[in-house]
């Protein structure tokens, strides 16, 4: 790990990044809260993260963006406008203003596909490959460990001094990246003119996704995944309430655990990653987060806290195996679009379940969706880990003919 920091744009790219996620936290944990306050409405606050959500299911449209220009210019202007756009918010005061906060969270998540696809295409230009695991994995630590202080720091602000002092911490959190990106180097050529129809670019993505048995299997087995996850939304609150009898705000504990062990599991993905692939991985932390989810139907405080534990580990297992099939082999011409159709399955896939969660969860007790939650999550770490290709360590680079190959069944298909 101490050879990412030994060059100066990889401190840099840790240090926007970190920044900037600190003030994304922030504003989308006292987003819900702000709106409640504003309007007493539990339903208008729920809004919040269901537009920051449509915003993210338009990824395949804004990934042809990130392919057809060059990525460190997009990403200084994504977040300088990210930055304005919150920055809005500060004049946010009454209940009849809420739409902007709606407004602002809608075009963040998909302002947010852009400039997060043009950092993972980035990346593997940025580090060796073999550095690449090692990479997203200090990604994920920084990011599960802002977790820890971010609640805090949102609702704090919040409560002290009101909801535009958040955006403006999340405003100042964009001006620190933009600053940062501004003094990576980084090889960042002109994309060529593909010269295909709007339709084959939009499209590609999809095709690629079809036709690379690695990259298939593990965003079917993600989204399916993320399905049952979603569930954990509002299980979480049925477990602290219902199974242990404590309050609501109980949930915290078991946030700050996973957050704990979330620290650990991101340090430590790039070198299991080395011994098992990214394929494998992925199905490791799958396996956990579905053994969290049988420990965790115990009502026991103790074992609870346990479940937590194991969660919070595997989480970034998932997170880093999957994320890095992509950029091992997708070639970089198309890696916008194909990380906007993995975006846009996984999160819908995800969305849906806290939708099915919530309605599931007023006919069912809350440990029978956490025992399918488990079967589900085991069911496709075993799907993944008796996948050939999956055991393959991946090339590092894809072969350009494989590109012509997705743009070939394109055409038949139109």
């Amino acid at each position: 790990m101490g050879e990412l920091f030994a060059t100066r744009r990889m401190r840099l790219y840790y240090l926007g990044n970190t920044l900037s996620t600190i003030g994304d936290y922030a504003l989308w944990l006292a987003a819900g809260i702000w709106v409640k306050e504003l309007t007493g409405s539990t339903a208008q606050a729920g809004l919040c993260m269901l537009g920051l959500t449509l915003g993210t299911l338009l990824a395949p449209l804004t990934g042809v963006i990130v392919d057809r220009v060059r990525r460190k210019p997009l990403i200084i202007v994504t977040n300088a406008v990210t930055g304005l756009m919150v920055l809005s918010l500060t004049r946010v005061h009454h209940a009849d203003q809420v739409w902007m906060i709606y407004t602002v969270m809608f075009l963040y998540g998909l302002i947010g596909t852009m400039s997060g696809s043009a950092m993972s295409a980035l990346l593997p230009r940025m580090v060796p490959e073999e550095l690449l695991g090692t990479a997203n994995g200090l990604s994920q630590a920084l990011t599960q460990g802002q977790r820890l202080i971010t609640p805090a720091l949102g609702v704090g602000l919040l409560a002290l001094y009101g909801g535009g002092a958040v955006a403006l911490l999340d405003a100042v959190s964009f001006a620190a990246g933009v600053a940062c990106w501004a003094f990576i180097t980084v090889e960042d050529e002109k994309p060529a003119p593909s010269g295909d129809s709007w339709l084959r670019e939009t499209t590609a993505g999809f095709v690629f996704l079809a036709k690379s048995a690695v990259l298939r299997q593990l965003t079917v087995s993600l989204t399916v995944a993320l399905f049952v996850m979603g569930f954990f939304e509002t299980v979480g609150i049925a477990i602290a309430t219902v199974g242990l009898h404590h309050a609501p705000t109980w949930t915290g504990v078991l946030v700050t655990a996973m957050g704990v062990t979330g620290i650990v599991g991101g340090v430590s993905a790039g070198a299991v990653m080395k011994r098992l692939g990214p394929g494998r991985l992925t199905a490791a932390g799958l396996g956990l987060c579905g053994l969290s989810a049988l420990v965790m139907a115990v009502p026991e405080d103790a074992v609870v806290m346990a479940g937590a534990l194991v969660f919070g580990l595997g989480l970034p297992f998932v997170i880093v195996g999957a994320l890095t099939a992509v950029q091992l082999n997708t070639p970089n011409e198309l890696m916008g679009r194909v990380s906007g159709v993995n975006n846009f399955l996984v999160t819908g896939g995800q969305s849906l379940g806290i939708a099915v969660g919530a309605a599931l969860i007023s006919v069912l007790y809350y440990r029978d969706l956490l025992y399918v939650a488990a079967g589900v999550l085991a069911l496709t770490a075993l799907y993944l880990i008796t996948r050939r290709e999956q055991r393959q360590q991946p090339a590092a680079e894809v072969p350009a003919g494989d590109t012509a190959v997705a743009t070939e069944t394109l055409a038949e298909a139109v």
